[in-house]
């Protein structure tokens, strides 16, 4: 028809939104973003991640991604953009041949150190402005974001967690990285100082989920190697004072 169709321009803006490799189209997104070392995709390499236990967990058959990189590597270190939703048009029951006054898309932005989450979206309005035909009006509302924050893997703060977690647990100390959200960022910028994570839960415990749970063995190793932190702490670190 002669008339603009939200929701047919929605359906393309969402179409558009990645490439045949999984990667984010909108122009600007991966710039400065910091890049997998090889020394880092080695160790995430050798953690004992079972994919197939990995998606049943997560009800699913397949894992996608952008390519050339492993499952764990895009959850962890690699941005995202994913379609929460998207709506618009006739939806009842039998047919209804309507041009729809109206569409919606929710989006989300999974952002990894290096990326501004201000200059991400500026660079989504742009996108979307270039892509919507002419005729349509549109508007785009942002919630808050959440920065992304990465401590460096040879941090000395680091390092006393790796020495303390050994010592209470007996083991190698291997790390991982976490595709939540939190005020990491902003508590590193008040505090100048590196935020140190001492994760002791498994996938298992159900985290925020109405029945959560702790193993007590690994809380109680937490509690110990929480002790022998504070100790190395002090004697690895010179604390700055100011007048």
């Amino acid at each position: 028809g002669a008339v603009p169709n939200p929701a047919t321009a929605a359906a393309r803006l969402v179409a558009a939104l990645h490439d045949a490799d999984g990667r984010v189209t909108i122009p600007g997104f991966y710039d400065n973003i910091a890049e997998l070392t090889d020394a880092e995709r080695a160790l995430i390499a050798e953690l004992p991640f079972d994919e197939s236990e990995w998606l049943r967990t997560a009800k699913s058959h397949a894992a996608a991604g952008e390519a050339g990189y492993s499952t764990l590597e895009r959850v962890w270190a690699r941005p995202t953009a994913e379609v929460n939703g998207i709506g618009g048009g006739y939806q009842g029951p039998g047919g209804k041949t309507i041009v729809p006054a109206s569409a919606h898309v929710k989006l989300s932005f999974r952002l990894v150190s290096g990326q501004d989450p201000y200059e991400v979206e500026a660079a989504v309005r742009d996108w979307v402005a270039a892509g919507i035909p002419d005729g349509i009006r549109h508007s785009i509302t942002f919630g808050a974001p959440t920065r992304p924050c990465l401590t460096p893997l040879d941090h000395p703060a680091l390092q006393s967690v790796v020495r303390a977690m050994g010592r209470a647990f007996g083991e190698k100390i291997r790390f991982t990285r976490e595709g939540g959200s939190g005020p990491a960022a902003d508590l590193q910028d008040v505090l100048d100082a590196p935020v140190l994570f001492l994760g002791i839960s498994v996938p298992s415990d159900g985290w925020h989920s109405p029945n959560e749970k702790v193993e007590l063995d690994l809380l109680l190793k937490g509690v110990e190697t929480t002790a022998y932190l504070w100790g190395d702490l002090a004697a690895h670190h010179h604390h700055r004072t100011t007048a």
